[in-house]
Order: C-alpha cells, then sequence, then structure tokens
C-alpha cells in the first residue's frame, strides 16, 4: 500500500485546508515545487497533487506550478482539480501525469470518463469519489449528488480504471481518524482498487488501513503538522509487512 504525501496547491501556495474550505487549515509553503521534491527525497513513491484554484474556482492560475513540479520530480504523480475537458486531461499526461483524477465531469457526465480513456488509457484515469456521509459531492466539495460512493464504483467498474480516490470530507483536514469499516465494505464492492483519503491522525490509521487492501493512502496534514513523517510510517508499514 503507498503512502502518498498530498501537495495542495492554492493562490500559488501549498496549503492544507479542513474539509476542501478556503481560509482553514493551515499554509504549508510558498513554494509548492520545492514541497513536492522534498516529499520525493523523503522517499515517496507517488505524489498527490491537487490544484485547489481549479477545483474550487474553475481558475487554471496553478496550471503552471502542477506543471512545473511534473517537471522536477523522477516519481509518478497522480493530478486533480477542476480537470473537467479531454484537452485538458491530454495535457496534463502530456505534461507527465502518471494519472489524472476525474471528480466533476465525471460524475456529471460518466461519458465523459469514456472519452478521456481513449485518448490517454483507462489505466491511467482515477475517479474522485469525495463523500459525506453516504453522498458524493461535486464541484470543490460544494454541491451534494444524489449518489452514493456504492453507486458511482457499479457505473465505472467495467472501465477499468487505475483506482477510485475515496475521500471522507466530513473529517478531511481534521485528523479525527478513519472510519475503518466504512472504507473496507466500499473496498469490498468494486474489483477497482481504492485510494484512501481524510482523516488520518495516527500511525495505527494507516496501519489499520493497510489491512484492506486498498492501492494507497494520501496523506496531507498529519505530515505537515508533524504527528508522524514519512519515514516513520513507512518503516511501520513495512515491519508490519515483514510480521505478518
Amino acid at each position: 500500500m503507498y503512502i502518498i504525501p498530498s501537495v495542495d496547491i492554492l493562490d500559488g501556495k501549498c496549503v492544507k485546508l479542513i474539509q476542501g474550505k478556503p481560509k482553514t487549515g493551515l499554509e504549508v509553503s510558498s513554494n509548492p515545487v520545492e514541497v513536492a521534491k522534498m516529499w520525493e527525497k523523503k522517499g515517496a513513491k507517488i505524489l498527490h497533487v491537487v490544484d485547489l484554484d481549479a477545483a474550487v474556482y474553475g481558475n487554471l492560475k496553478s496550471r503552471k506550478i502542477v506543471k512545473k513540479i511534473l517537471d522536477e520530480v523522477s516519481i509518478p504523480v497522480e493530478v486533480g482539480g477542476g480537470i473537467r475537458t479531454v484537452e485538458e486531461a491530454v495535457l496534463l499526461v502530456k505534461a507527465g501525469a502518471r494519472w489524472v483524477i476525474l471528480g466533476t465531469a465525471a460524475l456529471e457526465n460518466p461519458e465523459f470518463v469514456v472519452e478521456v480513456s481513449k485518448k490517454i488509457g483507462s489505466d491511467k484515469i482515477i475517479v474522485a469519489l469525495d463523500s459525506k456521509e453516504n453522498v458524493v459531492l461535486k464541484k470543490g466539495w460544494t454541491k451534494e449528488t444524489s449518489y452514493s460512493p456504492f453507486k458511482i464504483v457499479k457505473i465505472f467498474e467495467s472501465l477499468n480504471i487505475a483506482s477510485y480516490l475515496f475521500t471522507d470530507v466530513k473529517v478531511e483536514g481534521k485528523m479525527e481518524g478513519v472510519n475503518i469499516s466504512y472504507v473496507a465494505k466500499l473496498a469490498k464492492s468494486t474489483k477497482i482498487p481504492i485510494t484512501y483519503s481524510g482523516g488520518i491522525s495516527s500511525i495505527q490509521d494507516v496501519l489499520n488501513l493497510s489491512k484492506i487492501g486498498l492501492r494507497g493512502v494520501v496523506v496531507g496534514r498529519a505530515l505537515y503538522e508533524g504527528i508522524f513523517s514519512l519515514e516513520e510510517v513507512l518503516e511501520a508499514l513495512n515491519y508490519a509487512s515483514r510480521k505478518n
């Protein structure tokens, strides 16, 4: 299971918001590119980069920072935030993204995912399941859909995409722990690998998630607040796998 540090970009800065709400959380750095390079140096195997300007405001001003990160790190990067046209997905993959994360556009028009897969391949697509109390959200987590995550996973099952990114918005950025039983149930409901995000508060949360067959866990605030280091959580996972 991959531990995937998040680099969230807003107004040119690396930030960590609480429940995705602007003007909450913390400003990590004025240089997101250096943050991304730091995680690679510390041993991350994958990076999670989100353009919040695009996700929340539909503003592509931070795309140049995303592309600079893709230029300057050598590990695979999954990129999300406001990818709402086939052309934008293609451009990001050409710029070096290993995966693109499709959210609002995929939920509003599942055929969009089919069209993107024809251009870049389904193995480069991650579909976002940003959810709060069993309801999937869209438009930068500001609007509810009429779907549960369990319904969405069935819609794209046949496309054989790389992963679903399930974010528990209720706890995202709050470090209040993980609803393990819910995540386990979701993982069992689909053959597509699940990547989890939200509420990680301890290494034990990560170890618990590692037991239910996930592709990876996106970690943000717990790393940036120093609750644990990337090196510590990687060592704990290695130790647990050796014991088993």
